[in-house]
């Protein structure tokens, strides 16, 4: 069976030679990949590719602002520099490690006049997929890998991007009428960008990136995500299921479970990375939802933190829900500096195994 057949076996809770040993997560770059390169890890390769590591396919699919903002630096000390970045947004970052945000310090919407200059940069009418599309559908029904679309931004990583948590948040009471214009033009454009896709390439699983949660909980609740949400997310859902994706699931981290019986409900049947330190216990949401949910994720990233006995005690634990199906295991957040070359060395090996 090829990576593609494990995955899409696994996913419908069918036999499979194996499970895809994936990241659905990243690394911190300027750190986790700066401490793996002195301990092993060749410049110019990555992990997965070092280590034998599974992948998945990503349909080019961009959301991105065209033309893109220039992203350049308006001031800068030893430890620190504020810059605009991808999405307009002047944030704070730290030297040692520019991948992360440190402050978010301005933003480019903050009333329906800003938003509707800044849509002017995420036109339906620019080229948001492949430019061949006949030439892509033969290379992506043929891959061997899964072949996955992600939305990104989506909702509520263009409102967190665009307005700034607290002016996004407070707009759902203040300025409704915003928000729904907002997720409503972002919904026309995704779609547009889809619809060509859908019959002609062969798409394993879309993802809708997020990060809709904290810790504790979402950061909005079931009656706002309904409200807000739905009227503009159930259309992209309804096309993807018209077009025969298997897999249609939430990319986010936090604990999600509060929203759960209503992605459920409209159309989502997975999530990742299922974040263990957030209360996202796969086992207990397997017992609660049954196999409705497909989940991936699911290994706290302080295990392969702790190292070899900790990591095998984690895997063990998940053993059954690998058995049974309907669940790909991998870490569950961004893998921090603090893990060692060696580390993740392991648990890639003790996935193998298991």
């Amino acid at each position: 069976m090829s990576i593609r057949d494990c995955f899409n076996a696994a996913m419908q809770y069918a036999p499979a030679d194996r499970l895809p040993v994936v990241s659905f997560e990243s690394y911190y770059e300027s750190a986790t990949l700066e401490r793996w390169y002195a301990e092993g890890l060749p410049r110019g390769v990555s992990p997965e590719t070092h280590l034998g590591m599974d992948s998945m396919s990503w349909v080019p699919f961009s959301l991105s602002p065209i033309p893109p903002f220039e992203e350049r630096v308006l001031s800068e000390n030893d430890q620190e520099y504020v810059a605009i970045d991808w999405m307009g947004t002047t944030v704070r970052r730290l030297k040692e490690a520019p991948h992360m945000y440190y402050g978010h310090i301005d933003h480019p919407v903050k009333n329906r006049q800003d938003w509707l200059a800044y849509r002017e940069r995420f036109s339906p009418d620019s080229r948001r997929t492949p430019d061949d599309l006949d030439k892509a559908a033969a290379q992506f029904n043929a891959s061997t890998l899964p072949v996955g679309v992600c939305f990104f931004p989506f909702f509520f990583r263009l409102g967190f991007y665009s307005m700034g948590m607290e002016r996004f948040l407070t707009a759902f009471y203040d300025s409704p009428g915003l928000i729904h214009e907002m997720f409503s033009y972002w919904s026309e454009l995704t779609l547009r960008g889809l619809r060509p896709l859908m019959g002609r390439i062969r798409i394993d699983v879309a993802t809708f990136a997020e990060d809709l949660a904290y810790k504790g909980g979402p950061h909005i609740s079931p009656k706002t995500y309904r409200e807000f949400w739905l009227p503009y997310q159930d259309p992209i859902i309804r096309e993807l299921q018209r077009g025969g994706v298997p897999i249609i699931s939430l990319w986010t981290s936090g604990n999600i479970e509060a929203l759960l019986p209503l992605l459920l409900e409209h159309g989502f049947n997975c999530t990742w990375p299922t974040e263990r330190g957030a209360g996202m216990d796969p086992l207990r949401l397997r017992r609660r939802f049954g196999r409705d949910l497909r989940m991936g994720g699911g290994i706290p990233k302080e295990a392969l933190i702790a190292g070899p006995a900790a990591i095998d005690a984690a895997i063990e634990e998940l053993l059954p829900l690998m058995r049974e199906g309907g669940f790909i295991p991998a870490v569950d957040d961004v893998v921090p500096p603090e893990v060692t070359f060696e580390s993740f060395r392991y648990y890639v090996a003790a996935l193998r195994r298991a």
